[in-house]
């Protein structure tokens, strides 16, 4: 009776297991300006000529990388990324050779693109670049992107969409019509494509006075819900220097992660994580103090969840 009992024991365990075992990680990752950060140089390399070139370092690949495999995010949106090819290269070399980037190049100099593990999701159908998010098509706004994963043979398919909206206070009016472009492709993708399973992610600059009431109503009219809401109240995303004649660095959290509400069933609650200088939800580093994943990584800091993956509820 005794064997009896603990093999029953461990038979009620093994879905647990199971479940812990096809969770899947997916998140959103401006990794600065990628490769060349801080370093003007580099940049000229590339032809961007910024006004006042910055004079600091490129992005420290040891850093970055030992960060993401430390994290082992198996789909991660990616923006600000100058150079797509060495990103995947130094993936490869550093994480495995099933690790693969595909992006959408815009007018500018950065593009925004996915960072994924084939060896756990597979790409479906051809991913789609969606130009109108730019509003002007000569403009230098990022465009949108859409990919369709699945994991693995018979788990669960989902549409990412990763953004990279318009930057600063006064570009609320530029991301207002980036919103009410992005309303339109929220609701084209199910009618289109007969799936309404959507993870929309990446850095939405929601700066302005409104916060996150730049968002909310578009997310509200589609019944989306806003999975960074998880952290909103002691999370920052990123940090900047209100004042640069001041060494001081200030966190706001305008990196997000939004699912519609058949995700919901994928998604396990609460599981919002901030890789990074972020995962210690500090407000503010003066000095010495200032991590030096600052100079290191990024100004922005890796945001994910978490996802039951073995099945798909539709």
């Amino acid at each position: 009776m005794k064997w009896l009992v603990l093999l029953l024991s461990a038979l009620a365990v093994l879905p647990l297991y199971a479940q812990n075992d096809s969770l899947i990680q997916v998140g959103s990752f401006n990794i600065e300006w990628f490769p060349c950060k801080d370093d003007g140089e580099l940049m000229k390399q590339y032809d961007i000529n910024l006004r006042v070139p910055p004079t600091g370092k490129a992005t420290n690949m040891d850093a970055l990388f030992s960060l993401l495999k430390e994290l082992d995010i198996e789909l991660l949106g990616v923006v600000e990324i100058v150079d797509p090819f060495v990103l995947e290269k130094e993936a490869q070399l550093r994480l495995g050779r099933q690790f693969k980037v595909i992006y959408a190049p815009g007018n500018g100099s950065q593009s925004v693109g996915f960072l994924y593990d084939s060896s756990v999701l597979s790409l479906i159908g051809q991913p789609e670049i969606y130009a109108s998010i730019m509003i002007d098509p000569d403009s230098w706004l990022r465009p949108a992107f859409r990919a369709c994963f699945k994991y693995k043979d018979s788990g669960f398919d989902f549409h990412a969409i990763i953004v990279h909206l318009k930057a600063a206070p006064g570009g609320w009016n530029l991301r207002k019509q980036q919103w009410e472009v992005l309303s339109g492709i929220l609701k084209e993708i199910p009618e289109k494509y007969g799936d309404q399973d959507i993870i929309l992610m990446g850095d939405f600059n929601n700066v302005s006075k409104l916060r996150v009431d730049e968002f909310m109503p578009v997310i509200d009219s589609l019944n989306f819900f806003w999975a960074t809401s998880e952290i909103a109240d002691s999370g920052f995303s990123n940090y900047w220097q209100p004042d640069y004649g001041v060494n001081r660095i200030e966190g706001s959290l305008i990196d997000h992660i939004f699912i519609s509400n058949s995700v919901r069933e994928e998604y396990v609650p609460e599981s919002i994580i901030l890789g990074g200088m972020c995962s210690e939800g500090k407000l503010e580093y003066s000095d010495d103090e200032i991590p030096a994943y600052y100079e290191l990584i990024s100004d922005h800091c890796p945001v994910f969840g978490s996802f039951r993956a073995a099945a798909d509820n539709d």
